[in-house]
């Protein structure tokens, strides 16, 4: 693989920073990305490395930030896929060109999904340092950012059972706006989950919580909490209710829930019993 400008201090300077990015993600977010990560973007990225991760936020928390790092960050290094190329700690530079490697950001509707596809190429306009890693970013569909490496990161939208994302392995596959998608636990289990297995990928359920969110959405965010040792809280008040108090989120959910004859109080306990 080469990389360069055709000026040799500036094609040390890239390669350096190529070499830093790959462990120090707030460097890479700025070198590449231009962007700062705040406190909580920065322990998302660094620590989200289980298998199912939840990324539940308030709105403007920058989620769409969070994403753009993630895969733009997989893509460059392949990371995950190191078990590949990296034998007894030595790099082999042809295993890791060869490796197919696929993300994928999907959503329920594609509105939802387009949101990071828009980001990524304003970026690409902003950041010459990241356009020298993409190598094709058309604006023709099927919508896919190729990056120099040979990875891809795919935008699609999920689709009846999750079928628009079925059929290929992928290394990053991130879901956003989860709590709107209906019948979310069945596609995870019957799809999404399959789709990262064999190359023990992972998976970010993104979203915002709502009066009216996903049972199930709420359900992996549960379990997140139990194996972190993360609280969930929410810290925002929904609509005045009937006795003029401001009623607050989690007496929404519960009623929510009651519509299924679910106590929140079981239903978490339940959870926590087998952590993601």
């Amino acid at each position: 693989m080469h990389v360069g400008t055709g000026k040799a201090g500036e094609s040390e300077a890239l390669l350096e920073a190529f070499a830093r990015g790959r462990t120090d993600l707030q460097f890479f977010s700025h070198e590449f990305l231009g962007q700062k990560l705040h406190d909580g973007q920065l322990r998302y990225v660094e620590n989200a490395n289980a298998t199912v991760n939840c990324l539940s936020t308030a709105n403007r928390y920058g989620k769409t930030t969070i994403l753009k790092h993630i895969h733009c960050h997989g893509g460059i290094y392949k990371v995950g896929g190191e078990p590949r190329y990296l034998k007894d700690d030595v790099f082999d530079l042809t295993a890791f060109l060869k490796l197919r490697y696929r993300t994928i950001h999907t959503a329920f509707g594609w509105e939802t999904a387009a949101l990071v596809w828009d980001d990524i190429h304003k970026t690409l306009k902003e950041s010459e340092m990241l356009g020298v890693f993409v190598e094709n970013a058309p604006k023709s569909l099927p919508p896919h950012i190729d990056f120099i490496t040979g990875s891809r990161w795919q935008f699609r939208t999920l689709g009846h059972d999750a079928s628009g994302i079925d059929g290929n392995s992928y290394y990053v596959i991130s879901l956003d706006e989860a709590g709107w998608v209906p019948g979310l636990e069945e596609m995870m289990q019957n799809v999404i989950r399959v789709r990262v297995a064999d190359v023990r990928g992972r998976i970010h359920l993104c979203g915002t919580f709502k009066p009216g969110i996903s049972k199930d959405f709420y359900k992996f965010c549960v379990r997140a909490s139990a194996a972190t040792g993360l609280g969930i809280a929410f810290d925002h008040r929904d609509d005045v209710d009937d006795a003029g108090e401001s009623a607050g989120l989690e007496a929404s959910i519960r009623k929510y829930l009651r519509e299924y004859g679910i106590d929140l109080d079981e239903f978490a306990d339940a959870l926590t019993r087998e952590a993601v």
